[in-house]
């Protein structure tokens, strides 16, 4: 089953410590939907002009959910959602079948740098490097929308902790790969998973090159079992990236991905310049 994280419009940030930030007013549908927990634990970095952006949030699961993996595949939408069991560590425990750790020398026999954990969720026109819309940023391109790992653009320009315009910060010789806002890269997926599941039966998925573009974030909190915060630091699988796809190629169910950091095209930098909001401010 796809892991499906979804996104709300809600700032994943905390403010900076330089000045007292106003909360920003909170929808009612997303005060309902985000819960005390979310309003408790999130300040809304103020900055005129910059609208809300889209971040996955999520509560702690019961004890009765963190159990095991559900052998009914039907049982998964509800895990995966919002507050669900599998956005938290204590899912996995026990659960982890095949180490990021172990596909080291993979990623050195593909001839690639660096190697991700990888999830789904969905395109979004809000997203954090902007507001970009990730579907029009990259249509008939040929690249894939991503939200990489808070970690993996740990430097926020425009102040606070995270999440808008996230920018690479030092990651040099931390093995996490230097993946801000409009940075690409080219990898392909590796046909393992990081927990126990029938294989795809088509292998095109695994014969081609994929090119990739920064356009949103994955902040760590809401999604500690798959995203981490700083560099350096892995994930439950131990890997120190992680890719969330917006609309993945067809076949994708969450393989680990290796891959490379590499010039984006024109047309994707022209794109952006265009669309983002990062570089106007």
């Amino acid at each position: 089953a796809v892991l499906v994280e979804a996104r709300f419009p809600q700032f994943r940030c905390v403010p900076s410590a330089r000045a007292p930030q106003p909360a920003a007013p909170s929808r009612p549908s997303d005060a309902v939907m985000a819960g005390a927990r979310c309003l408790d634990m999130c300040r809304v970095l103020v900055l005129i002009g910059v609208p809300a952006v889209l971040a996955r949030l999520g509560e702690q699961p019961t004890a009765t959910e963190a159990a095991t993996a559900p052998s009914n595949l039907t049982a998964w939408p509800k895990l995966l959602a919002p507050g669900g069991a599998a956005r938290s560590p204590a899912f996995w425990k026990g659960s982890v079948t095949t180490s990021a750790n172990a596909l080291a020398g993979e990623v050195e026999r593909l001839g690639f740098d660096y190697l991700a954990t990888t999830t789904i969720y969905a395109d979004t026109d809000r997203a954090s490097c902007g507001s970009l819309d990730t579907a029009a940023v990259v249509r008939g391109t040929g690249y894939y929308a991503v939200a990489s790992a808070q970690a993996m653009q740990n430097s926020f320009p425009t102040g606070g902790s995270c999440c808008w315009c996230g920018q690479a910060g030092s990651t040099q010789g931390t093995g996490t790969a230097p993946m801000g806002c409009m940075s690409c890269a080219k990898g392909r997926f590796l046909k393992k998973r990081p927990y126990a599941a029938p294989m795809n039966t088509d292998n095109r998925l695994f014969q081609k090159e994929f090119d990739i573009v920064v356009a949103d974030i994955c902040p760590h909190t809401g999604n500690e079992a798959w995203c981490p915060e700083r560099a350096g630091t892995g994930n439950v699988f131990h890997s120190r990236n992680h890719f969330d796809w917006a609309h993945p190629p067809p076949g994708f169910d969450n393989y680990y991905f290796v891959f490379t950091p590499a010039p984006c095209s024109a047309e994707i930098n022209r794109r952006i310049h265009g669309m983002s909001q990062c570089h106007r401010r």
